[in-house]
């Protein structure tokens, strides 16, 4: 992951202006499964975030319970959108996804759902409230969501609790895909602390916006925290030439 980081990292510098990406190893062949055909978006972008599942199976050793981390380097990259529209892809290939918006600082979730936002994950790193008093069924199936609750004047505090450890296995035991919605990495360190106790990242990057030194900014933070970087996804790419000629590259 690292080298196929670099070489995109360096190719950015070169280009100055142009994009910048991430993509997943090439982890070896999988067998051509498709999800439903009856989901919100372009079949491309059904088809991309269903492979990043395949290369995400791989990457975790195809573990019973996968548990990931979504951030981006810095504020406004389209992480909510992202994790969202990547466990509703997950949830119509029939297995269950628990959503978690570990962003308590600039919440979105509860409002993408038409969902309280009260009665969530910072109620619940309080003690105030169970892993199953928090949980919300949302109305796409085999997907639920944890909010990230009421406010806190140190969010930040709340990953540091000696009980972190418990909670997150009692999270994890709620669904086979638990997906977390963190605030950006170079601006808090929550996503960090968080991280640590997950399978790893998944990065958001926007398209002609981040700049190649935020980029490797971030990820020298996760070198040095033993985080691993599972992949990342180019967000709000725009297309200069048609979808059939990028597919003909």
């Amino acid at each position: 992951m690292s080298k196929t980081f670099d070489a995109l990292m360096k190719a950015e510098a070169i280009k100055k202006q142009q994009d910048i990406g991430l993509k997943p190893p090439d982890l070896g062949l999988h067998p051509k499964r498709y999800p439903p055909k009856k989901l919100n978006g372009s079949s491309t972008m059904v088809e991309e975030y269903y492979r990043m599942k395949l290369r995400i199976e791989a990457a975790t050793g195809y573990k019973t319970i996968k548990a990931l981390v979504f951030s981006s380097s810095q504020q406004s990259e389209g992480t909510s959108t992202v994790v969202m529209s990547f466990a509703k892809v997950v949830a119509s290939a029939g297995e269950s996804v628990l959503l978690v918006d570990a962003n308590l600082r600039s919440p979105s979730l509860h409002q993408a759902f038409n969902l309280e936002q009260n009665r969530g994950l910072s109620d619940l790193l309080q003690g105030k409230s169970s892993v199953i008093d928090v949980i919300k069924k949302t109305q796409v199936p085999n997907l639920s969501l944890i909010t990230c609750g009421s406010t806190h004047s140190n969010p930040f505090a709340l990953f540091l609790t000696d009980s972190i450890d418990a909670i997150l296995a009692s999270i994890k035991e709620q669904a086979v895909w638990v997906l977390f919605d963190a605030p950006p990495l170079n601006s808090y360190n929550d996503a960090i602390s968080l991280s640590m106790k997950t399978d790893g990242v998944v990065l958001v990057v926007e398209a002609e916006k981040t700049r190649w030194e935020v980029a490797q900014k971030v990820r020298r933070q996760l070198d040095e925290g033993g985080i691993r970087i599972l992949g990342a996804i180019l967000n709000r790419r725009r297309m200069y030439i048609p979808d059939w000629a990028y597919n003909r590259l």
